[in-house]
């Protein structure tokens, strides 16, 4: 497969707040290529797919003490509601 502009062949679930930064901002870079498949507003998660290539990525937040911070990071699935009802927040 080609590497696709949403880039999730080069990024993972960050292990930090500072990995979780620069995911926020490829979330910015890449937004316009995701689609909601689902969210889970009680948690603050949810799904996309890449409208290009069809992969899956997680949205995710985090809170800086004064604001909530959304990011994203893919994940590999083929039951993306099982997923979610699965997945935890990262950080």
């Amino acid at each position: 497969m080609d590497e696709c502009a949403c880039g999730h062949d080069r990024h993972r679930a960050p292990r930090d707040k500072t990995e979780g930064l620069v995911l926020a901002g490829h979330l910015r870079e890449v937004e316009h290529l995701l689609d909601v498949v689902e969210r889970d507003d009680s948690r603050w998660l949810g799904i996309l797919r890449c409208g290009s290539c069809g992969r899956y990525w997680a949205e995710d937040s985090m809170t800086s003490g004064h604001a909530d911070l959304f990011f994203v990071y893919p994940v590999d699935t083929d039951d993306p509601h099982a997923w979610l009802a699965r997945a935890r927040p990262v950080l």
